[in-house]
């Protein structure tokens, strides 16, 4: 479809949401008729499909919407959202069976219930519908617009961000770090005024210390000092340096330099800094590109005793610093939680706590600047190419991870032997 068709579903958006059992039979008809004119320009469209779908579960016709959301696995028998959306049906089905019996018993057990205007009783069951849905299905009401942020965008309409190189932090003053992010924080989308680095980011960073650098890798049988650990470009300049990149990426095991991994170990994108980044101003979204070699998504170490995929981590440094602290992760596309047993970003909403402090992980004498703590509910694996998350950011807690997010964010995984649009 093009921008001109794609308007047209913008416009029922507008239309749709609002007959939750409220719009006349006229009004009703006419919103149906326009999707039957979309479903005739664009038969077996998934899209039309989906509205189609949610309006008759809008108007409170349930079953109809099975059928619509059984349509659509037919083109896709892997359409999470058709799946998602029949199960909710169901539970809605199900809702009303319960609230027609509760009736029932109640109109047995209270004769005087047959002196309330029938008009007020099904207002009132209209209402307790609508409550219930709104507190146990919100994803019905919420997530219509997400559509747009899923999209592939066209890039040559979108703003391009500068992405700032690496740069090597050891033995800087704190206040040298501070006006270095200053500097890039001025030139930044999000350049607030007075603008000061945040004291819980950054307040623990300590002078004239060494800083991690950015060698993803350790050596096998190593009996030195680490200070190849410390030399060159430090690991946290890729986020100090890039403010716009809200959501950083990094390496929260470094695994061993063996024979088989040395294109891992010695290649530019290992160190994950982004291939380039784009903000979308009118879906209010970022886009972080990274470009990977095939071969990632087969290398394996050994964590806990278990064969695995690289884990990479998401951190919120930039995020936090601009006062988005709370995230969850509503779409991803060939990616897998590290730890699929716990609650993670891609289940309820999370928060970030990511700072820079001192710490002895980097195992040189004193000690070295770099970011902690380890986030366990924000650890995957890409398990092929291209790989996709969609996050949502917010500054304040929302009622449910359904709610508009206050910026999206949108991280893309690409093949760098096959796609060189970046």
């Amino acid at each position: 479809m093009d921008e001109k068709d794609l308007k047209k579903f913008e416009e029922l958006e507008k239309i749709i949401v609002p007959t939750l059992g409220e719009s006349s039979e006229e009004e009703k008809q006419f919103v149906l008729n326009k999707i039957l004119e979309l479903e005739k320009e664009f038969p077996n469209d998934g899209q039309v499909l989906l509205w189609k779908g949610v309006f008759y579960e809008c108007i409170d016709e349930p079953e109809k919407a099975i059928e619509v959301y059984e349509q659509m696995l037919t083109l896709d028998p892997n359409d999470n959202s058709a799946l998602d959306a029949i199960e909710d049906c169901k539970k809605i089905i199900n809702l009303k069976k319960t609230i027609n019996r509760s009736y029932n018993i109640s109109n047995q057990n209270f004769q005087i219930i047959k002196y309330i205007p029938i008009n007020i009783i099904i207002a009132l069951k209209i209402i307790i519908l609508i409550v219930c849905i709104f507190l146990f299905f919100p994803k019905l009401i919420f997530n219509i617009s997400e559509s747009n942020i899923l999209k592939t965008p066209n890039f040559e309409n979108i703003q391009k961000i500068k992405v700032n190189p690496l740069t090597e932090y050891s033995f800087l003053t704190k206040q040298e770090i501070y006006n270095i992010r200053k500097l890039h924080v001025k030139k930044s989308i999000f350049a607030p005024e007075n603008y000061e680095p945040n004291d819980y980011v950054f307040g623990r960073i300590v002078d004239k210390k060494p800083w991690w650098n950015a060698k993803p890798c350790s050596p096998l049988n190593y009996k030195g000092d680490y200070h190849e650990r410390i030399i060159g470009e430090s690991k946290v300049s890729a986020q100090i340096n890039n403010p716009d990149a809200l959501i950083g990426i990094s390496l929260p095991y470094s695994p061993w330099i063996r024979n088989n991994n040395r294109e891992f170990c010695y290649g530019e994108y290992s160190k994950f800094v982004p291939k380039s980044i784009y903000y979308d101003k009118k879906n209010n979204l970022i886009i972080a590109k990274y470009a990977v070699s095939q071969k990632f998504t087969r290398y394996k170490t050994s964590i806990n005793r278990t064969k695995t995929h690289y884990p990479l981590q998401l951190s919120g440094l930039n995020a936090l610093d601009f006062g988005y602290k709370y995230v969850y992760a509503f779409d991803t596309k060939n990616i897998n939680m590290f730890y699929p047993e716990n609650s993670n970003i891609n289940d309820e909403i999370k928060t970030f706590q990511d700072f820079i402090h001192l710490g002895g992980s980097c195992k040189y004498k004193g000690g070295c600047n770099n970011i902690s703590p380890m986030q366990t509910d924000k650890m995957f694996t890409v398990s092929d190419l291209p790989a996709e998350i969609n996050l949502k950011l917010w500054k304040k807690r929302p009622i449910n991870k359904y709610m508009k997010a206050d910026i999206y964010y949108k991280i893309i995984f690409l093949d760098s032997t096959k796609d060189n649009h970046y």
